[in-house]
């Protein structure tokens, strides 16, 4: 009895192993990029196309940093792989929902509205 509880316990479903050396790398890298485009609009680094392009960059590193540190994705067997296929799909399901969205309500504005 106590053997099939533990064996419940270890199984990882295809994520990587939690440690609490990953979720602060993770915290002070999402506190590192949040801070990134916050000081260069306070500083005013750069024209509006630049400190866009800044905001922009940093949002994308830091969802690819929460994924990796703070949901534990990774392609390492076959579990992770179908993970992240799963998560991969979720998103592409999602874009196509709203810029499926955001297409109709402009064709929809335009030919209202001329």
């Amino acid at each position: 009895m106590s053997d099939s509880k533990s064996s419940f316990h270890n199984i990882n479903y295809g994520m990587a192993k939690k440690t609490f050396k990953t979720y602060i790398i993770g915290f002070m890298l999402c506190i590192v990029l949040t801070l990134i485009p916050f000081y260069s609009i306070i500083l005013k680094l750069g024209d509006k196309k630049t400190l866009l392009w800044v905001i922009v960059l940093s949002a994308i590193a830091q969802f690819f940093v929460q994924v990796i540190c703070f949901l534990r994705m990774n392609y390492q067997n076959e579990e992770a792989k179908t993970n992240v296929l799963s998560f991969i799909f979720s998103g592409v399901v999602l874009l196509v929902i709203i810029g499926g969205s955001l297409w109709i309500m402009t064709s929809l504005n335009y030919f209202m509205m001329h």
